[in-house]
């Protein structure tokens, strides 16, 4: 393959991705978009196997005007108040070092049991066995429960796990071009 072909296949390439994921995004928005009691309503009159009934969460009221993004937010939201409640009064009552501390303990955990298993289970480098371990243990911990709220700490653990595997790339090329100019 000539560089023109490469250049021509990777243009058409990233187009098809982004008018995949601009067609997902604008369907995806359009379908949160619809009114709930009115689309599950249809689902029934035509006995579809599938409805719109599970959504709807215990000892809520859904009205006429209430879309399908509305149910779905009031329906992942519910339980996570009282288990961010208790959190919340848990982590008031533990002095902000030992949260810290408690946080990156969590962090390096996530971290090492991703370093396990790619060592393990694959030929990769420490180094990119590292890095990636570092980016996976970032989102485990962004999605999971921590003793500090907010988003900061999640922020600081993605951009670590950023930063590291920057800098381990950079390294990497500078040895290579350092073995090649030698």
């Amino acid at each position: 393959m000539t560089r023109k072909t490469k250049v021509l296949m990777s243009a058409v390439s990233l187009l098809f991705l982004v008018v995949g994921g601009g067609t997902v995004y604008y369907v995806g928005h359009k379908i949160l978009s619809l009114k709930f009691r009115a689309a599950n309503d249809a689902l029934h009159k035509q006995q579809a196997p599938i409805t719109l009934d599970f959504l709807i969460p215990g000892g809520t009221y859904v009205d006429e005007t209430m879309t399908i993004g509305e149910v779905i937010r009031v329906r992942i939201q519910k339980p996570k108040k009282k288990l961010d409640g208790f959190l919340r009064k848990l982590s008031e009552s533990i002095p902000p070092r030992y949260l810290l501390l408690g946080s990156i303990i969590l962090y390096v955990f996530w971290t090492f049991l991703f370093l396990v298993f790619f060592r393990i289970f694959t030929w990769i480098r420490y180094s990119v066995a590292l890095s990636i371990s570092f980016l996976a243990g970032s989102f485990v911990y962004f999605f999971m429960p921590d003793l500090m709220f907010g988003r900061i700490d999640d922020v600081v653990c993605f951009g670590w796990a950023v930063a590291f595997a920057l800098a381990c790339r950079w390294y990497s090329k500078r040895r290579k071009l350092k073995h090649v100019y030698s």
